[in-house]
């Protein structure tokens, strides 16, 4: 017995020292380990290089301003901009500045916004053929033979080595972040609107040519062995891209009309609204959502291990209320969110006592309105007089959400100048159309088949879905068609950027494959492939299973967005009554509606709209003004009258706080 307890007390100070050992690491682990970044932006090339003018400047105020908001550090974010940013500098300040500040166990961010462009594959790693490159500021667009032929280019076989010595610095309890905002960004790391690039190749036309005849044969390509490149020892990496290998990336562009690469903005925007423990694959779905409103003509890439938490779980979640910052002389507040935490100008705000965690049946101390919207801060007009030391202790809320202003950026390139005069003179009275605005969604053109005496113009998007072919018939013009065809696109980029988040309410759901064999009908979950995208065939069969994770009870309606922005309410559907549509605590429901998958092809939105009470959005059509509706069912309603798009145009869109929910899920439809 004595010789067991002998043991038994060893093994207890063994695993004392254990646990103590543990505490301590982590209590060093804690303090040591850092968030550092280098931001790599180029907008203005010299003119001699051909590139045009972007916007990458803008880039870095967003993207400091949401690092700021996850902890990182001022000191801690190099920046390299413009005539600086030349491929030696660039590469430089990876291998050497950056490598010597990073250390064991850090979180390394990194991102370039630019223009990327595409060079002869050197190592046949390459799918296609093409090594996709960032352009540096030294770095013409043309292909001279024997004088400029891409040698100032970064391919991604030089960032890939780079970034795997800075993985291999950091070991496996460090993590790093790629973002790379430019053109044929997708596979960066692996080997009319402003385009980040150009789809103009840095190869010989001989190279082009007989690329184009062996790109298929795969058999030839290194890409099917196994990589040379070890994972063992490395910092974990997850790499987000703002287009496809063979697609341009395109800028995009706010309310308040600054110019911003797409991708930064959607990841800025989401990172500074990041919540606890969200994984890469939850913050990239909303990415994915953002983009298909902001920039259609592209989809955004993403690869590493993306179900693991932002920032390997050492991401700082959004708080649930916001703080004062400032009081100024002339009594406006200053509070710490922006329009990246989705606080537009013509939102309402409520200032409550601390510790006040429900507002909706607190009146608050003060209330105001957002004047002015920056990237992480926003000015507020208050109403009434108000007690400087109660309120700089307050806890902030949005009581009223404004969704922006919505307005339609529009432009016309026909022929006949006479006109375009005529048809500005008319849309001008439309509030939400934006003429010649930069970045347009929607384009008129003429119609290549038009005959003698019956001239169509065509209305289609920026991404070419035509939307409707607008007749002129004795020089009279069918604005009704025209009018109506705008509206509904309208209506769309509407409900693309409703985003709320209910009190009590948190609702997910699935996207599930049918599946018929000869032993009968089952149903799977669509699985995103390596790109973190779910693709989705034409005459594939698909149903919903819908997951209530909150604590109250919920109703939900389906609505389904369109590529072309053309959108409807398939659920409840035609057999189903909106009271049926409910979901208890920790109820899981498999759906029994299916839907066929059609064209158009493109990227498609599934949104999921909850309430504590039962939502009929399909019958709101027809019920405008009703008093039993809901707050949202009425705005809902509202966008499919006149009357909203009177005056939306000059006004944001704004809905009180309310117990609604909304969840969505993107896919991309393919062939």
């Amino acid at each position: 017995m004595k010789t067991c307890r002998y043991i038994q007390n060893k093994f207890c100070r063994i695993l004392m020292f254990v646990v103590l050992t543990s505490i301590t690491y982590n209590s060093i682990y804690s303090q040591t380990a850092e968030k550092k970044a280098l931001l790599v932006a180029i907008g203005k090339y010299p003119e001699s290089g051909g590139w045009a003018s972007i916007n990458s400047s803008n880039d870095v105020k967003i993207i400091k301003a949401s690092l700021l908001s996850q902890g990182f550090k001022e000191e801690n974010i190099l920046t390299l901009t413009e005539e600086n940013a030349t491929k030696k500098n660039i590469l430089e300040t990876i291998n050497t500045q950056w490598y010597n500040k990073l250390k064991k166990s850090d979180i390394a961010y990194f991102q370039f916004s630019g223009h990327g462009q595409q060079t002869a594959d050197k190592d046949g790693d390459e799918i296609d053929g093409y090594d996709e490159c960032i352009v540096p500021f030294d770095s013409p667009k043309k292909y001279v033979p024997g004088v400029y032929e891409g040698q100032n280019l970064i391919t991604d076989d030089e960032i890939r080595e780079s970034f795997t010595k800075i993985r291999q610095k950091l070991g496996p309890t460090g993590h790093m972040i790629v973002m790379l905002d430019a053109c044929h960004s997708g596979t960066g790391t692996r080997g009319n609107p402003l385009a980040r690039g150009t789809a103009e190749v840095m190869a010989s036309e001989t190279y082009i040519q007989s690329n184009g005849q062996k790109v298929n044969q795969k058999e030839n390509n290194k890409l099917n062995k196994e990589s040379s490149v070890s994972e063992k020892g490395l910092a974990p990496m997850v790499s987000f891209f703002g287009s496809a290998q063979n697609q341009l990336n395109y800028e995009m562009t706010n309310d308040q009309g600054e110019h911003f690469g797409s991708l930064s903005y959607a990841f800025s925007k989401h990172l500074s609204q990041l919540k606890p423990n969200e994984s890469y694959r939850g913050l990239f779905e909303k990415i994915k959502i953002e983009m298909s409103n902001i920039a259609p003509m592209q989809q955004p890439q993403a690869e590493g291990d993306l179900d693991m938490e932002v920032m390997n779980g050492k991401a700082l979640g959004n708080a649930a209320f916001f703080s004062v910052v400032n009081i100024s002389s002339n009594k406006e507040i200053t509070i710490n969110a922006g329009y990246l935490h989705g606080v537009f100008e013509g939102s309402k705000i409520g200032f409550f006592a601390p510790e006040t965690r429900d507002i909706s049946s607190v009146k608050p101390m003060l209330v105001g309105e957002v004047i002015k919207s920056s990237p992480s801060t926003c000015k507020i007009q208050p109403q009434g007089d108000f007690d400087d030391s109660a309120v700089k202790k307050s806890w902030v809320y949005v009581t009223e959400k404004s969704f922006g202003k919505i307005l339609v950026p529009l432009q016309i390139l026909i022929k006949d100048t006479a006109l375009i005069t005529k048809l500005k003179t008319k849309l001008a009275q439309y509030p939400f159309v934006q003429l010649d605005g930069p970045n347009p969604k929607l384009i008129i053109s003429d119609d290549p088949n038009s005959k003698p005496g019956s001239q169509t113009l065509i209305l289609r998007t920026s991404d070419d879905f035509e939307l409707a072919n607008i007749k002129i018939q004795n020089d009279q013009i069918d604005y009704f068609t025209l009018a109506k065809s705008i509206k509904n696109f309208a209506q769309g980029i509407f409900l693309r950027k409703l985003e709320l988040e209910g009190v009590n309410l948190n609702l997910s759901f699935k996207l599930m494959k049918v599946v018929s064999s000869s032993t009968g009908t089952t149903v799977e979950e669509y699985i995103p492939d390596e790109t973190g995208a779910i693709k989705i065939h034409v005459g594939e069969t698909v149903q919903v299973s819908v997951k209530n994770n909150g604590i109250k009870a919920a109703y939900f309606n389906l609505i389904d967005i369109q590529p072309d922005n053309q959108f409807k309410v398939i659920l409840p559907g035609s057999s189903n009554t909106p009271e049926e549509m409910k979901v208890l605590p920790d109820q899981e429901l498999l759906i029994k509606d299916q839907w066929n998958i059609g064209e158009p092809f493109g990227a498609e939105i599934f949104k999921l709209v909850a309430s504590d009470k039962p939502l009929d959005l399909k019958n709101a059509f027809g019920t405008r003004g009703s008093v039993n509706q809901s707050p949202f069912e009425k705005l809902f309603s509202e966008t499919y009258g006149d009357e909203f798009f009177k005056t939306r145009g000059s006004n944001p869109v704004n809905l009180s706080s309310s117990d609604i929910h909304i969840v969505s899920t993107s896919f991309i439809i393919v062939k």
